[in-house]
């Protein structure tokens, strides 16, 4: 399977595929009310072929009829997602899906038979630097450039739009994303911090650039100004909107950083282990610092580049004692605050930096758990100065292969 998103271009007849997904959106509100009332009575949720069978009687009524408009399918398809929302509902636990305004309703979902894609012949002077193409959603043709080439047969087709009110489309393709690259034999370890983003256990630190602390001023600005503007007047949407497209390029750069990053890594290393954090206590002790690192979304998209390339990310066990552990004698010390960042070993009397010495023994963890070799730190003058990786190349290549 293979996802590529592409932005519609901004067009007049995008105000039929908004007002779609709103009625997605009042569907969907109009579902969750009828099943908590259901749930109240009964205990459980609507079953979607409860759910399904009501909208096809509503959809006659003369009341509904605008309900026709969208594909039924797309229809469907959010009646399954509510369903299924109900049924964790009673078998995790977890909340009922929440009402929210149809304006917010982000998501419709087609079929690839459902769709049509032609390609469109340049009208203008110079050609654009893509392709453009014509998409074919609920009747209407749409506009977008194409810049991924179409590798295989199109299934799904999901629709989104954002706060500013562009509209997306993502292409979900069935073919072989599997690019594969030389192998470099190479295992590293790294430990996730608030200073610097990542450490490596060979001593290289990789930082990021905090883009919401560089946007907050802005934000801040942009948020101060909104509070005064007099409620749903033509000025407070265009704060609005202003806010929105802060938040979208901090999302964007983030995103930007993590995607290139992951992609340097992996073509660094074969094997690449992590420490399975605890990120919402993170969150609670650190706030705002955590959110804007993403580790988690790093993580994932790290894990989708080393499948693409048939590279390895594993994460080693939470309760490792990975910082207060001496990566030389492994001495345990269990008096270090979290101020200090650098410590001397009370038992070999090795000068260890914090994230640096974590970094080996999650190296040292990892390479000892699938039983790839040996990891030895290299102690120069009292100080750590790098790591010797005994790995064996057949059983990396094995286990690259195996958990790719």
């Amino acid at each position: 399977m293979r996802n590529t998103k592409h932005k519609l271009f901004y067009e007049k007849s995008l105000k039929y595929l908004h007002n779609d997904l709103d009625i997605c959106g009042i569907v969907r509100n109009h579902f969750i009310a009828l099943s908590m009332r259901y749930f109240r009575r009964y205990g459980k949720g609507l079953s979607y072929a409860k759910m399904s069978a009501h909208l096809t009687k509503l959809k006659r009524l003369e009341k509904y009829k605008h309900w026709n408009i969208p594909y039924s399918w797309a229809l469907q398809n959010v009646l399954k997602r509510l369903a299924e929302s109900f049924k964790e509902m009673r078998t995790l636990g977890r909340g009922h899906p929440q009402f929210k305004s149809c304006k917010k309703h982000k998501g419709m979902t087609f079929r690839g038979e459902q769709i049509k894609l032609a390609y469109l012949l340049p009208k203008q002077k110079h050609e654009r630097n893509h392709p453009t193409y014509e998409i074919r959603l609920n009747g209407r043709w749409y506009r977008f450039a194409l810049h991924r080439n179409i590798e295989g047969k199109i299934i799904q087709v999901q629709v989104t739009r954002d706060a500013l009110g562009d509209v997306y489309i993502t292409l979900t393709e069935e073919c072989s994303e599997v690019k594969p690259e030389p192998k470099t034999g190479k295992a590293e370890g790294f430990d996730m911090g608030i200073k610097d983003f990542l450490t490596g256990s060979d001593g290289e630190r990789y930082t990021s650039p905090m883009f919401y602390k560089q946007n907050a001023d802005t934000l801040a600005k942009a948020q101060k100004s909104y509070s005064r503007k007099v409620k749903g007047s033509n000025n407070e949407e265009r704060e609005r909107k202003r806010i929105a497209r802060i938040h979208k390029k901090t999302a964007n750069q983030r995103t930007d950083h993590h995607w290139k990053l992951a992609i340097d890594l992996c073509r660094k290393f074969d094997i690449m282990f992590f420490e399975d954090l605890n990120l919402r206590g993170m969150k609670a002790l650190f706030g705002k610092q955590v959110s804007d690192l993403a580790f988690g979304e790093f993580i994932k998209k790290l894990q989708h580049q080393s499948r693409k390339r048939l590279k390895s990310v594993h994460k080693i066990g939470r309760w490792t004692a990975s910082t207060k552990s001496c990566s030389v004698c492994e001495h345990k010390n269990d008096s270090i605050p979290l101020s200090d960042r650098q410590w001397i070993c009370p038992k070999c009397h090795t000068h260890l930096d914090r994230d640096h010495n974590a970094a080996i023994n999650i190296l040292k963890e990892g390479v000892a758990s699938f039983g790839l070799g040996d990891v030895r730190p290299i102690v120069l003058l009292g100080r750590i100065v790098g790591c010797s990786v005994e790995v064996s190349t057949s059983r990396l290549l094995k286990s690259t292969n195996a958990f790719a």
